[in-house]
């Protein structure tokens, strides 16, 4: 993790490190490229087969800036809204829920070796916004799920 936030971030309006109870980041490279990447970050229905922290998801209208979707992370269900929709490099969306609320980002880069540099920065508000460490426990999961490194 690192502790500074990446300046190739977009954060919406009201989000952000300097707007939140908790901000992780972490960065990784893979062997895929960032299209592979992209795909399985926007394929928003099969998050339940990768990503062990969301049970079900449920999708109310195609991927695009402002669309929504529904994602269930016991005990929370959550109120998905794509923030930022740029194929294949930037995805963003914004979970609202009961007691806790997260914008996360992914910022992905091709390297010039082959592979992607992924960057995913997440900030978190509420009563159940955990303290950076368990924060950064829990979405590491989400990077330790994609291809594997180069």
């Amino acid at each position: 993790m690192n502790p500074d936030p990446h300046p190739g971030i977009h954060w919406p309006p009201g989000w952000g490190p300097d707007r939140c109870d908790s901000f992780v980041n972490h960065r990784r490279r893979t062997s895929a490229p960032a299209d592979t990447v992209f795909a399985k970050l926007a394929a928003v229905e099969e998050w339940p087969k990768w990503q062990r922290a969301v049970d079900r998801t449920e999708i109310v209208e195609d991927l695009a800036v402002g669309s929504r979707f529904v994602v269930v992370s016991p005990p929370h269900t959550f109120d998905g809204i794509v923030g930022e929709f740029v194929p294949p490099t930037r995805f963003g969306w914004a979970a609202v829920g009961d007691q806790l609320s997260f914008y996360q980002s992914w910022l992905l880069l091709d390297d010039p070796g082959g592979g992607a540099l992924v960057i995913f920065e997440e900030a978190s508000r509420g009563l159940a916004a955990l303290p950076p460490t368990g924060r950064a426990e829990l979405t590491r999961g989400w990077l330790d799920t994609l291809p594997p490194e180069p």
